[in-house]
């Protein structure tokens, strides 16, 4: 290709300068020898710039030589009658020469700055792409994407992730992938040419950028791990915490009443060991509810919380909770209202009904006794609100703000885990939970979970 190039421009120059020749042979007796001289001093300067600097000191060469034979006395003949004359073609040949030069060197700085912002621009574009990724799958893909597009390679692979077949009869470079000490692989990159000098700059620039990506996307996956860990460490010196009193006191008033029902049993009434049989069932009621909040929160944090997310009407799932109330109370302590209208939404149905479950449990503990909560649906533009409204004590600022953070201990010295499941449960839906003051007295606990417009 380079050889058939080569072959064009020269002809041309043959031409061009032939061309001038016969021009002026047929005006030598009209035009000057100043005349023709800038003439061909044109040509040179316009095969300088098209072609380089070697075509034009070979158009110089045969533009002096043209000059001399046919159009200085005697014609046909490299003799020169005026001595003057021969000042005139040396300064041709040097004013020729420079300009030829300056030319080229115009030239190629036009080529190299058109280069320069040309690999800038290739760069930005690999940068930018770069930092949008968070797999190393994609780096690789884009450095090869760029190799193949803007550097003309053959092929391009990164070793040891390469799936094709290589081929091995091309100019081929490697290069690694090292960003510091950290090697994350091999750049396979096969050529039909050699490469010229800014184009192995240009390679290596790709390789080193995508090195740097890689080791970014490195860095953040340890600051996520180093992050998991963290939580991890924080979940179970909560969860010792609590073991060390939340756990021990059920089984100490459960391991105490069952002692007295060994050693005391003859001394106990009937009533009496009914009653001890009935704080033992208690306990251990609480102590299975604590066990099994613990085990939600663990699962939250671990980000093991599986979803199977179904289209369901939100009024079952208060009047399954409303039921559970009534078991366990005997009263009718919630009174529910829903528009005709309310949609399905699409949840699990399982861990809704828990996360209401707790929600409501929290408001039933709080609510006075000779009053209802209240469970309203609503729908407000892309949501489907459930407000869970409860008429005790209003909840100050301070308590608001961390009830919903895993092991707060309320008022009562509990640690607090309901809530805080809840609202991961919710969040897991890509929902909302949020709490607010009750007009007049208490809080009002509101659910939001995305309408599914389809």
């Amino acid at each position: 290709m380079n050889s058939l190039k080569s072959v064009k421009i020269y002809s041309a120059v043959l031409f061009g300068v032939a061309g001038i020749t016969l021009g002026a042979v047929l005006l030598r007796d009209t035009l000057t020898l100043a005349n023709f001289t800038m003439i061909y001093l044109l040509f040179v300067v316009i095969v300088a710039i098209r072609a380089g600097t070697l075509p034009a000191f070979v158009t110089t060469f045969l533009s002096f030589m043209c000059i001399n034979y046919f159009l200085v006395p005697p014609f046909y003949s490299l003799l020169v009658a005026d001595s003057r004359e021969v000042l005139d073609l040396l300064v041709f040949l040097i004013v020729a020469s420079i300009a030829g030069r300056l030319a080229a060197n115009a030239r190629q700085q036009s080529q190299e700055a058109h280069q320069r912002a040309r690999e800038q621009e290739i760069l930005y574009q690999l940068t930018g792409s770069f930092n949008q990724l968070s797999q190393p799958e994609g780096v690789y893909e884009a450095l090869t994407t760029v190799l193949l597009k803007e550097l003309a390679a053959r092929q391009a692979h990164v070793l040891p992730h390469a799936s094709e077949t290589m081929v091995d009869d091309s100019m081929v470079h490697y290069l690694l992938l090292q960003s510091g000490e950290r090697i994350y692989g091999t750049v396979r990159v096969t050529f039909t040419a050699p490469l010229a000098r800014h184009q192995v700059q240009l390679l290596n620039t790709c390789v080193s950028q995508a090195a740097m990506a890689l080791q970014r996307i490195d860095l953040v996956e340890r600051a996520s791990k180093s992050q998991q860990f963290e939580e991890s460490d924080k979940l179970k010196t909560a969860i010792l915490h609590a073991v060390s009193h939340d756990l021990r006191t059920p089984i100490t008033i459960i391991k105490t009443s069952a002692s007295n029902l060994r050693q005391f049993h003859a001394q106990l009434n009937e009533e009496e060991r009914i009653a001890t049989a009935e704080t033992i069932e208690h306990e251990v009621d609480q102590l299975d509810q604590l066990v099994g909040n613990l085990l939600d929160m663990s699962r939250l944090k671990a980000g093991a919380l599986t979803l199977n997310c179904q289209l369901n009407s939100f009024e079952e799932v208060v009047g399954d909770v409303a039921a559970r109330a009534w078991q366990l109370t005997r009263q009718e302590r919630i009174k529910i209202a829903f528009p005709e209208n309310m949609p399905l939404v699409d949840f699990d149905y399982g861990l809704i009904l828990q996360a209401l479950s707790n929600i409501v449990d929290n408001a039933l503990r709080y609510e006075p006794a000779h009053s209802q909560i209240e469970i309203q649906g609503a729908v407000e533009g892309k949501q489907v609100l459930v407000k869970v409204i409860n008429h005790g004590e209003t909840i100050n600022a301070e308590v608001k703000a961390h009830m919903m953070e895993p092991f707060y201990r309320g008022r009562e010295g509990r640690i607090g885990l309901g809530l805080p499941i809840a609202k991961g449960i919710i969040e897991a839906h890509q929902g909302c939970l949020s709490v607010e003051d009750t007009p007049g007295n208490g809080a009002t606990f509101i659910i939001g979970l995305p309408l599914n417009q389809e």
